[in-house]
């Protein structure tokens, strides 16, 4: 980041796709109550970090969204849709997992509860190592390992 880093403000609750600094892929991050922070997982004490426009962060909306644009778009596709969200909310995973499988299903137009929950898990697996990856630098004083 730059000495002009600016931040983004987008409403609180919404889903975006920003890109990760320790993998550089883009992922799916939920805006926390500030608008100015993000949640990239739901584990207890993961902090947010700041929504810089460096990191091109995009509104990706929520899954409510999601399934009513298929709903008027495609709505052959709803009953399927309907069926993949409630196995993904019941499945036990953390809620940024289960909503990356059906932002990954919302955008395959795939609603296999199998594929969308493991791409939901890859993607949550990748932030977790960067995640790792980060915890290591600071441990370490700021050393690269």
């Amino acid at each position: 980041m730059g000495a002009a880093t600016t931040i983004a403000t987008f409403e609180p609750g919404v889903y975006i796709t920003i890109t990760d600094v320790f993998t550089n892929l883009r992922k799916l991050a939920r805006v926390s109550e500030s608008g100015v922070s993000y949640a990239d997982l739901d584990d207890e004490g993961s902090t947010p970090f700041p929504i810089y426009q460096e990191l091109e962060p995009v509104e990706a909306g929520n899954i409510l969204g999601w399934g009513l644009h298929i709903v008027d778009s495609v709505p052959e596709q709803t009953e399927a849709w309907r069926n993949l969200v409630e196995q993904l909310i019941n499945s036990g995973e953390d809620v940024l997992t289960y909503n990356r499988a059906a932002y990954w299903a919302f955008h395959n137009k795939t609603y296999d509860f199998a594929q969308a929950m493991a791409a939901g898990q890859k993607e949550t697996k990748a932030i977790r190592a960067g995640r790792n990856r980060m915890d290591a630098i600071i441990s370490s004083a700021g050393a690269v390992q």
